[in-house]
């Protein structure tokens, strides 16, 4: 940890850069204190799914309930989200998700929750998260001048994986002394702190002028320009290919954490924070390195050493050992996912911005589900260690593509 915080502190000049924007910092502090809440929640419906079921599918199935909305809305919901007021959408998108987890507390409180009922509630969820992602994404552009953009998104990428630190520890505490529900009820209070921010934000959030264009027409100009770039449909391969092939092993952490690693719930949440510690050391590099043209090259390192860890994972049965593999994963994910996200942002024309960010928001979200499901299916019935190397082999074999292919990543 200190070695983060020293990191951090060598990031302090470009932390105040960003900052000193007024809107970027509510809606930063409110994502932050958003977030804590949905990985608190993490915690505890991973529990308590494989406690009801022992299953890997199932744990699979409702992390699929969440995902697939996204695999055929997506880039429908980019296009919707480029003709609406983005603040309205951002505030009633977070009183959708406060409720909803509201409910699910009540239900576990008075002990009538049931697996059916978190698959309908994450189904929902992961339709409102079509709307609500590309909005929250696309409003950074809107908070900071273009020339602080690069710094701002990995800055904003930090509230949902520093989030990935404090969340899983308190959420471990509040599973083991409390019980499940009242991960579920800070999650619901959480919400707020986005609603609040959301509404003082005093950016033009309004919609821009529509175009006579059809809604079929806008969609296929996003995906159209989306592929016609070259370091866009890369991107987007790359992306892809990792949703499928390597990302499962987040739905299975309550089972890697049990079967694998011989955890408690303790334990459990000592597995999150490592990821998210992982994920907190990807956002300082991206952002010592956000000046500089290295993206390309950290994308494919990040490729690289999430294959080898995946690989390694499969073969290790303590946490000690496990922990700076987990590290590995957390940050070579982030490291991906983020610098991916920061030039879908800047090689887009700002006009079709929402719609090239939903392709990057569906190959991140909308193309996992398939490979969550997929996997889930094989480490039921050939064990998990064999579906982790296998998912590390296949991404090992993604890397070496990405490292013969001689396309210049970087923003032009």
């Amino acid at each position: 940890m200190t070695q983060i915080r020293n990191s951090l502190i060598g990031t302090d000049s470009k932390f105040h850069r960003v900052f000193r924007h007024r809107d970027f910092r509510l809606l930063w502090i409110g994502a932050f204190c958003s977030f804590i809440g949905s990985w608190i929640q993490n915690v505890g419906q991973g529990y308590l799914v494989y406690e009801l079921t022992g299953s890997k599918e199932k744990l699979a199935l409702v992390s699929f309930c969440t995902s697939i909305p996204v695999t055929f809305l997506g880039p429908i919901a980019g296009s919707f989200v480029d003709t609406m007021n983005k603040k309205k959408l951002l505030v009633w998108t977070q009183v959708f998700f406060a409720a909803s987890a509201i409910l699910i507390a009540v239900l576990a409180t008075l002990k009538l929750l049931k697996l059916e009922y978190l698959l309908l509630v994450a189904l929902l969820n992961g339709i409102v998260s079509c709307l609500e992602m590309p909005a929250r994404q696309s409003i950074i552009s809107s908070t900071v001048p273009i020339e602080d953009l690069p710094v701002a998104i990995p800055f904003q990428g930090l509230t949902f994986n520093l989030a990935r630190v404090v969340g899983p520890a308190i959420g471990g505490l509040l599973l083991a002394k409390i019980g499940v529900e009242s991960c579920y009820w800070v999650n619901g209070l959480s919400f707020f702190a986005l609603i609040f921010a959301g509404l003082a934000i005093r950016a033009d959030l309004t919609a821009k002028q529509r175009s006579d264009e059809g809604m079929v027409d806008l969609i296929i100009e996003g995906f159209r320009y989306t592929w016609r770039e070259p370091r866009l449909r890369m991107l987007l391969i790359l992306e892809i290919s990792i949703s499928l092939f390597s990302l499962f092993y987040l739905a299975q952490i309550p089972a890697i954490a049990k079967d694998i690693l011989h955890v408690n719930k303790d334990g459990l949440g000592h597995v999150y924070t490592a990821i998210g510690i992982g994920a907190i050391l990807a956002l300082v590099v991206t952002t010592k390195t956000s000046d500089r043209h290295v993206k390309g090259k950290l994308i494919r390192s990040a490729v690289s050493v999430m294959g080898i860890s995946l690989v390694l994972l499969a073969f290790t049965h303590s946490l000690l050992v496990a922990t700076p593999i987990l590290i590995l994963l957390g940050m070579s994910g982030v490291t991906i996912f983020n610098t991916c996200n920061s030039l879908f942002q800047m090689i887009a024309p700002e006009r079709l911005r929402g719609r090239v960010v939903s392709m990057h928001i569906w190959a991140l979200n909308g193309v996992g589900p398939i490979g969550t499901l997929a996997f889930g299916y094989v480490a039921e019935s050939h064990g998990l260690a064999f579906a982790m190397q296998l998912a590390g082999m296949i991404t090992v074999l993604l890397s070496v593509w990405a490292w013969t292919n001689p396309l210049r990543l970087e923003s032009q």
